[in-house]
């Protein structure tokens, strides 16, 4: 088999593999990785019934990059492919912002399509460097895992799945086969500056390491998929803790995750689950210290989050200024039965006069709000009752309460006021309230 068939079958596995999307999208930059994909997935295309088209994504970093750009719409206009050039313009010249630009334009920027693969270019030499620089950067499994060869990535208006069927192949497999078909392709000079750290470590470190070991490349990709099959079982594992068993709530501003279930995690299934559950990004050392977070401490979050620990809960403390109630409260029924004697727990049930019912709203704390406990001889503001009752200082905004005017008569959740007694023979009502609580462990309610 020759190296063009062997790129067309193994596109065409990879094509299956990753559930034959019907639409494609090649992400071409005129190089030779990029080139090549562009001309297998023309020819697959007519044998396989899918749609595709190319983008290209023009950073204006290099005077000759508009000649790039044109050199791609002529290939596509000669393949009959529809092709579309997206010019974006960077605050900086870094590597990173570059390629966030690239991957905002060709993901982002067809947000009134349906889903569709962006097929990638990326070979088995892109996936060692990947491998190595995260090394650098003292990444984890997830991190080490580096490239996937079929990834989903949201968009806007849906998601795109991320396409790379040329992982596993050498790029000399994929130059020879241009060559062979004496196809000519565009070169970045700026490949060859080795200022930057991928191009160091593909023209120094990585030359260096075949020389003392040539299947260095192919072991780093396998090692890559050894990796990311071990990632998968432990985000698979943090997922399952966070959605059941009671352990975690993932409603803002009411996110928390229990702390003595935490602790009991093994470290590597603490960290991805704290990294899961924190609602902003955490770098290692954010992780490690959330990670060593005790009841009593608090830290600082990205963003204006905190997180605050007790002995119950880890709490995620959102930034000041949030909206209260959160949506979890506004999707409540208050449910009215005749009664029947039964007066109630007081967390979802509580009985009490009709007329009492009949003069109150159901709402979140306001300042001046007060209750008289059922039962006791006094009445006291709702911070104090709060506070007696053991309620976590960051759900008391978000209880709901059942209110006539500022008299608390039932704080739902925590307990009933005086006014809800019953008596007796009296004209009471059954309420059942169903809906979220502050403390509901309901990371997946909708």
């Amino acid at each position: 088999m020759d190296d063009w068939a062997f790129l067309l079958q193994r596109t065409q596995r990879s094509w299956r593999d990753a559930g034959e999307p019907s639409r494609v999208k090649a992400a071409v930059s005129g190089g030779a990785d990029s080139v090549a994909l562009l001309l297998v997935l023309a020819q697959l295309s007519g044998q396989e019934g899918f749609s595709l088209s190319c983008v290209h994504v023009d950073h204006g970093l290099r005077p000759e990059s508009g000649q790039d750009a044109a050199f791609v719409e002529k290939l596509c206009q000669g393949l009959n492919v529809p092709c579309r050039v997206f010019r974006v313009q960077l605050r900086g010249k870094s590597e990173d912002e570059a390629r966030a630009a690239r991957y905002d334009a060709m993901l982002n920027g067809f947000s009134d399509e349906p889903d569709f693969a962006l097929a990638l270019a990326h070979h088995r030499r892109d996936q060692a460097e990947t491998v190595l620089l995260r090394l650098i950067r003292g990444s984890g499994s997830e991190g080490l895992s580096a490239m996937r060869e079929s990834s989903l990535r949201p968009r806007q208006g849906g998601a795109a799945l991320l396409w790379r069927p040329f992982l596993e192949i050498s790029p000399e497999t994929i130059r020879s086969a241009l060559a062979a078909r004496h196809v000519s392709w565009r070169e970045d000079a700026t490949n060859g500056q080795e200022k930057y750290l991928r191009n160091y470590i593909r023209l120094r470190v990585l030359p260096l390491i075949r020389q003392r070991s040539p299947q260095a490349e192919e072991a780093m990709g396998r090692a890559a998929r050894i990796l990311s099959e071990e990632a998968d079982f432990i985000h698979n594992q943090a997922e399952d803790f966070l959605t059941s068993g009671g352990h975690a709530c993932l409603y803002d501003p009411l996110r928390w995750v229990s702390y003595p279930a935490l602790s009991g995690l093994h470290p590597a299934l603490r960290r991805r689950v704290l990294r899961m559950a924190c609602p902003v990004k955490l770098d290692w050392a954010q992780t490690e210290q959330l990670r060593a977070l005790a009841p009593g401490d608090q830290m600082n979050l990205p963003e204006g989050w905190r997180a605050a620990c007790t002995k119950e809960k880890l709490h995620f403390l959102p930034p000041a200024g949030m909206a209260f109630p959160p949506q979890p409260l506004m999707k409540h029924t208050l449910r009215v039965s005749p009664w029947a004697g039964e007066n109630g727990d007081g967390i979802r049930k509580q009985a009490m006069p009709r007329s009492v019912f009949e003069r109150c709203a159901l709402r979140a704390w306001q300042p001046g709000d007060r209750i008289r406990p059922l039962g006791a001889p006094g009445e006291k503001s709702m911070q104090d009752y709060f506070v007696d009752k053991k309620v976590p200082r960051p759900f008391r905004p978000c209880v709901p309460l059942l209110c006539m005017g500022s008299r608390v008569i039932w704080a739902v959740g925590v307990g009933p006021g005086e006014e809800a007694r019953t008596e007796a023979g009296g004209d009471n009502v059954l309420l059942t309230y169903e809906g979220f609580l502050p403390g509901d462990a309901s990371a997946n309610e909708e």
